[in-house]
């Protein structure tokens, strides 16, 4: 059917099995019309964008965000994007952080192949490995190795065998599985972290000091992950279809839980490297999507049918858990709005 100008096609979707999860329902998957390509004017927007623009300037969940950038997509790549304010546009170079992980787990199954990953590298990328840091500092000193960031004058990652197979959310479980398959590598120049990522993402993520610390040092823009998350919906990845597997509870107070930063409503589980988003319908828990929100406020996301893709961009000076989830809500307050074309407060 048409409305506004816009095929609406209605799909429906299975959900792999999370052990208590059950069914979603279908999303509508608006398609980019030749008349209203996606860009960043405001001119003949179709309702469902108008909703979205609105939502995004005016929603309580994101008024006090201040500039950002969002998108919504699909696996051809964007619908819709808009900058709020003027600093920050889809191709801005920002730090990620935590959005860094979905990154890596996604090249480091990629290299190794899911079905030969072992269980101890599976639960080194669902963080319930044991392996911790004692020292929170980031590892961005020119020419530092993987290795040095791991060892005692940075990282400082030990093992502590009570918290394993218990969820830790905690960087030293991807550091520790870095050091064994690329400590070598430095942040910047020959042999560097990024260039291993982007071979096997095929990603033109930028390299900084910082990339030895894979669970939280990339930087990158809305464009350029966006390579990232339309290559993950269209099957491109080892990851792509295994989004679900190896998960475990991630709320707080969830079974065998020892630390969380979620503090979005209800549960939550976290996959190979990145969080599993859910909903209580009709008493039945049931996956919503996949994201993997940054402490400066980087957000990706992808839809638990893997038909499409949302990224809200901003980057504050001062990071905490907090602020991937208020970017979290914001984001998800305008992808509410778009889909139903209507504003959000």
């Amino acid at each position: 059917m048409k409305q506004h100008g816009r095929k609406t096609l209605i799909s429906a979707y299975g959900l792999l099995a999370l052990g208590v999860i059950g069914c979603g329902t279908g999303e509508d998957a608006l398609e980019p019309s030749a008349e209203a390509p996606p860009g960043t004017s405001h001119a003949a927007l179709t309702v469902y964008e108008q909703a979205a623009v609105d939502t995004a300037n005016t929603s309580a969940s994101c008024t006090p965000l201040g500039n950002f950038y969002w998108e919504i997509g699909n696996g051809a790549g964007p619908l819709y994007g808009l900058s709020r304010g003027s600093d920050v546009s889809a191709t801005t170079v920002m730090r990620i952080a935590s959005a860094s992980k979905w990154l890596y787990a996604g090249a480091y199954v990629q290299s190794r192949g899911y079905a030969n990953l072992t269980p101890d590298e599976k639960k080194r990328l669902n963080f319930t490995s044991g392996y911790l840091d004692e020292n929170t500092t980031l590892c961005k000193d020119a020419g530092t190795t993987v290795s040095d960031c791991y060892g005692p004058s940075h990282k400082n990652v030990t093992y502590r065998p009570l918290q394993n197979g218990r969820y830790f959310y905690d960087g030293g479980h991807m550091q520790k599985l870095a050091l064994d398959d690329i400590g070598a590598r430095k942040g910047t120049g020959v042999l560097s972290v990024m260039d291993w990522v982007n071979a096997r993402l095929g990603t033109t993520l930028p390299e900084s000091d910082s990339d030895v610390a894979p669970a939280g040092g990339f930087s990158g823009s809305a464009a350029q992950y966006r390579v990232f998350l339309t290559k993950l919906i269209n099957n491109q990845y080892e990851l792509s279809s295994k989004l679900t597997v190896d998960s475990v509870p991630a709320w707080q107070g969830g079974p065998n839980v020892s630390f969380t930063p979620w503090s979005g409503p209800g549960q939550a589980y976290y996959g190979l490297g990145h969080w599993i988003e859910g909903e209580t319908v009709n008493g039945v828990w049931a996956v919503t999507g996949h994201s993997s929100p940054g402490a400066f406020g980087f957000y990706p996301w992808v839809n638990a049918a893997r038909n499409r893709y949302m990224l809200l961009a901003r980057s504050r000076q001062l990071g905490g858990d907090e602020e991937g989830e208020k970017s979290r809500a914001c984001a998800q307050t305008i992808r509410k709005a778009y889909e139903l074309g209507v504003p959000q407060p």
